[in-house]
């Protein structure tokens, strides 16, 4: 624990995640039509510790819509990347049955956790950026 007390100098920091140039914490909108790609490019997030940056994308498949129209998300090349491009489609399955069918737009929450090693890599820090992609059928 001597990380927590230490001076910055000697301290771990968390990375600071930027996605398509854009920092901060504040979840990042994305309208796009369905069937398109977007890029998502990390390659501007930092460590403030300077080591190595890891980057993670994954669907945050429970999130979205009250009204249950989740769009589907199809992720590659989702590891160690700093530049991403997911496909949409507006509607997925639905996560429980007898809901409605799906009409319309879809949302879709995609996070980026990116990782620092830190100092000397102990401990490990990460933050994360949520992307909201609204799809809507072209």
């Amino acid at each position: 624990m001597t990380w927590t007390v230490a001076d910055f100098a000697h301290a771990s920091h968390r990375p600071l995640p930027v996605v398509n140039g854009q920092t901060g914490s504040t979840p990042i909108e994305i309208d796009v039509d369905a069937g398109q790609s977007i890029p998502l490019d990390a390659s501007l997030s930092a460590d403030p510790d300077k080591r190595g940056l890891t980057y993670h994308w994954f669907h945050y498949a429970e999130a979205g819509s009250a009204d249950g129209n989740l769009a589907a998300v199809t992720l590659t090349g989702a590891k160690n990347a700093p530049r991403y491009y997911p496909s949409d489609a507006p509607c997925r399955e639905p996560w429980l049955p007898g809901l409605a069918p799906c009409k319309g737009s879809g949302v879709a929450h995609i996070i980026l956790a990116v990782t620092g090693t830190g100092v000397d890599g102990t401990p490990p820090m990460t933050a994360y950026r949520r992307i909201i992609c609204m799809c809507a059928r072209p």
